[in-house]
């Protein structure tokens, strides 16, 4: 049985890293994210993988945090904090590694699960992707750096109407918008994915290494302010009557 994420490295320099809950729409805990950061950096150091392509085992790439792991009692704010400290690591890894990262996004993108999707470096999605940035909808604010990587993407009136109504974003929409670089039909995500990896492959990994750097480096300062802010502010929000009600309609 394979593990909850497992990687798969190919011959030609593309690495499969996946997020294997399926019967959960792989759905993301803590323990989960502290894996996908090892093996982000493992796979980065690797000197045989080129490109990392991210995405969901099965119809999905993720259904975002899961919101059983803070048991019938929930988390203090300590506990909190420290358990969401685990995916904006995550969210850090993605952007400081060397290798580039595409998001291959197939089903349902939720929450945290928008959020992963949102911190890579090119987001490819099937024609039947469904993004769904709900995180008021649960009583929290949103996480993962995506109070910086979606305003930034498509500008922050259109970022607060999407966490206030908690719309769907489909396909269309998604690459209208420009949270998405291209939709493919379903059966054809994997195989279009690959393609653009083999194309980056190709080039100077050098150039490719440094540019990567640059870009994300004029906007690490402020991910790293997003970021410890999202770990005090939502903490706190999961101690409101408001968020408690909402846990306990969604469970």
């Amino acid at each position: 049985m394979k593990d909850v994420i497992y990687s798969d490295v190919r011959e030609d320099g593309i690495a499969f890293l996946v997020i294997n809950k399926p019967q959960r729409k792989n759905a993301i805990d803590g323990n989960m994210m502290d894996v996908l950061s090892e093996q982000l950096q493992r796979l980065s150091d690797d000197p045989d993988v080129r490109v990392i392509i991210l995405k969901g085992e099965g119809e999905n790439f993720s259904a975002g945090g899961d919101l059983k792991q803070g048991g019938p009692e929930g988390l203090t704010i300590e506990q909190s904090r420290k358990l969401l400290k685990k995916y904006t690591r995550t969210v850090k890894t993605i952007q400081q590694i060397s290798t580039p990262v595409i998001a291959m996004v197939d089903g349902y993108a939720v929450g945290g699960g928008m959020s992963l999707a949102l911190a890579c470096d090119i987001i490819y999605v099937s024609d039947r992707v469904k993004f769904l940035p709900n995180f008021l909808k649960v009583g929290i604010i949103p996480e993962m750096g995506a109070m910086m990587f979606l305003p930034q993407l498509i500008g922050p009136y259109r970022a607060k109407e999407l966490w206030f109504t908690g719309k769907v974003v489909d396909a269309e929409e998604a690459y209208r918008l420009g949270i998405a670089n291209k939709i493919f039909p379903a059966d054809q995500l994997e195989v279009e994915t690959l393609a653009l990896a083999k194309e980056i492959v190709t080039l100077s990994y050098t150039a490719v290494e440094i540019t990567k750097k640059i870009t994300n480096g004029t906007m690490g300062p402020i991910l790293d302010l997003v970021l410890e802010a999202e770990t005090t502010a939502s903490p706190f929000c999961t101690q409101t009557e408001e968020y408690k009600s909402m846990a306990a309609r969604l469970n």
